[in-house]
Formats: structure tokens, C-alpha cells, sequence
């Protein structure tokens, strides 16, 4: 079985995910988000996921409050990966921004096997990220933002590594227009089972963001993201949504991957709130072998 869970460890998982320890790090959490190509870091029509991306965000939300519950069906063409999430965002008079996020992923399962070849059933991999976040308008146009989060990965029974990592974000909104710039999963690296060291899916991450009323009950948003990872890969996103009255959203986006953790897809998804309930849905659309298409997430919430 040792033989097995080292061969798994050292060739295939360095392979996914460009060498970089705990890809799905650098996964979108947030259902609205996802939907629109992945561009978060100026979000602020939900800031439910805020502790996963920017935390800076919260401030500058027209919201009080933001909770939601998610789940994913992550990658199913090449496996699925079974994620459910709960995450929140409290908005204090525009000035401070608190959140906290909880994410947990059920990868397929494998065959264990001993070293005569005997079967020992079978193990399921698992991953978990957990995190905390605060935010402060120091003026009324610039916030300072930062996330702490902890990441652990399982893939056997005496196997799993872990790392803190931190988000650390400046953003500013002035008449509709929002800019953001910040470093994202910066931490500690992981070791592998063979001695070798990773480095975690770090990113300079800038993102800038326009939303507006027009014609009384129609709202449109726009988010552009960029992304450099330190591992020299350069990824993109860009999205837009449209809600009409407050009740519907209609979103959709693109994602450039490049060499980054994250292939490349587009999406597409809606969102409908009733009374401060929220239900938020993105589908990912890529082509060929990529591990992205079919991906679901789905959100329910609350936002008041």
C-alpha cells in the first residue's frame, strides 16, 4: 500500500495542477462569480464568499448581510469532486467588513492494494479549506482587506498535508467604478511524499469592476480579473450581469487559464431573489478533454 500511495503522490500529483500544492486553493467558491468567468476580486452584489477572494469587498456592499450555503459538482468529466460550502459576509456601517468561509471536497475513491497484491478496500481523497476575514474603510474611497485560511488535503489514510495561507487586498469604489490589487494564497509550501517541495497557486491578482442602474429596474455589472501566478502563468477573467428589478440576474463570462492551476472555460448562470432569499447557479462550458466542462456550483442564501 506504501508503494501505491507514493507512486500516486509523486507522479501523478505533481503533474495536476502545474506542481502547485493544493490547486483547488485557487477554485471560485461563489456561484455568482463562477457564472461570470470567475471574476470575484470586485464583486460586491454578493459577498457571501468574500473571506475566499477579497475580503476588502465587503465595505463597499450595498448589503448589510450575505450568508449562503453551496455545492459543487467540480470536474466531473474526469472524476467528480463533491463540494459543499457555507460562507457569510456582515457589512458594519460601511466601514468594516467581517466574513468566514468553510469548504469541503469528496474526491472519487481508489483501490488500496498491499504489497502482495492483495485488495485493502478502498480510500476516498478529501480536501478542506477553512478561513477567516476582515476588512477596513479607512476612507470613504480606498479599504484594506485581508483573509487568513487554513488548507488541508487528504489522499490517504496516513497521508495529507496542510498549509495557512493569507489574501491580502486594496480596493477602492468611487460612483459605480471599483478597482481592486492584492496577492492571493500566499503561505507556507508542502512537502511531498518523496522529499520534493511545492509552492502554493500564489497570484498578484488585479481586478477592476463597473455596475449600474438605468431605466429605473434594470442593473448591469461588469468584472475583468488578472491573475500572476508566481509559478510564471498568467490566467484572465471577465464577466457581466444583468438583473432586472431586483428579482432576476442573468450572468455569464470567460475564463483564460493559460498554464495556471484553473483551465480555461466559459460559463454561464442566473440568479433569483425573493424577499432575501437568493438562489444562484453557474454551469462551466469548455471544449475537448478539458476537466472543466459540466462543472455546476449552486448557491442558496440569504441577503439583507
Amino acid at each position: 500500500m506504501k508503494r501505491f500511495i507514493i507512486l500516486y503522490l509523486t507522479v501523478f500529483l505533481p503533474l495536476y495542477a502545474n506542481a502547485q500544492a493544493l490547486p483547488f486553493l485557487a477554485m471560485e467558491q461563489s456561484p455568482v462569480a463562477a457564472a461570470k468567468g470567475g471574476a470575484s476580486v470586485t464583486e460586491t452584489s454578493s459577498t457571501a464568499w468574500a473571506s475566499f477572494t477579497n475580503s476588502a469587498a465587503i465595505p463597499f456592499s450595498e448589503m448589510k448581510g450575505d450568508i449562503s450555503a453551496g455545492y459543487s459538482c467540480w470536474q466531473p468529466s474526469v472524476g467528480k469532486t463533491n463540494i459543499i460550502r457555507l460562507a457569510g459576509a456582515y457589512n458594519i456601517n460601511n466601514k468594516f467588513g467581517v466574513g468566514a468561509g468553510l469548504s469541503y471536497g469528496m474526491m472519487p475513491g481508489y483501490d488500496i492494494y498491499d504489497e502482495t497484491g492483495s485488495s485493502n478496500g478502498t480510500f476516498k481523497p478529501s480536501n478542506l479549506m477553512a478561513n477567516f476575514g476582515f476588512s477596513w474603510r479607512f476612507i470613504k474611497w480606498l479599504a484594506l482587506g485581508g483573509n487568513l485560511g487554513y488548507a488541508n488535503e487528504k489522499l490517504a489514510e496516513s497521508v495529507s498535508y496542510g498549509a495557512f495561507s493569507t489574501d491580502i487586498f486594496l480596493m477602492t469604489g468611487f460612483k459605480g467604478f471599483k478597482g481592486a490589487v492584492g496577492i492571493s494564497n500566499l503561505g507556507t509550501k508542502v512537502t511531498s511524499a518523496s522529499g520534493n517541495t511545492y509552492g502554493l497557486p500564489t497570484s498578484l491578482t488585479a481586478g477592476i469592476g463597473y455596475d449600474a442602474s438605468f431605466a429605473e429596474n434594470h442593473r448591469l455589472d461588469v468584472n475583468l480579473d488578472l491573475d500572476y501566478y508566481f509559478h510564471q502563468a498568467f490566467a484572465a477573467a471577465i464577466g457581466a450581469g444583468y438583473t432586472f428589478k431586483d428579482l432576476v440576474s442573468l450572468r455569464a463570462g470567460y475564463r483564460y487559464g493559460g498554464q495556471s492551476v484553473i483551465p480555461s472555460y466559459a460559463s454561464a448562470g442566473i440568479g433569483v431573489k425573493i424577499v432575501g432569499i437568493t438562489l444562484d447557479f453557474a454551469y462551466l462550458i469548455a471544449s475537448g478533454e478539458s476537466p472543466m466542462k459540466n462543472t455546476l456550483n449552486v448557491g442558496l442564501g440569504y441577503r439583507f
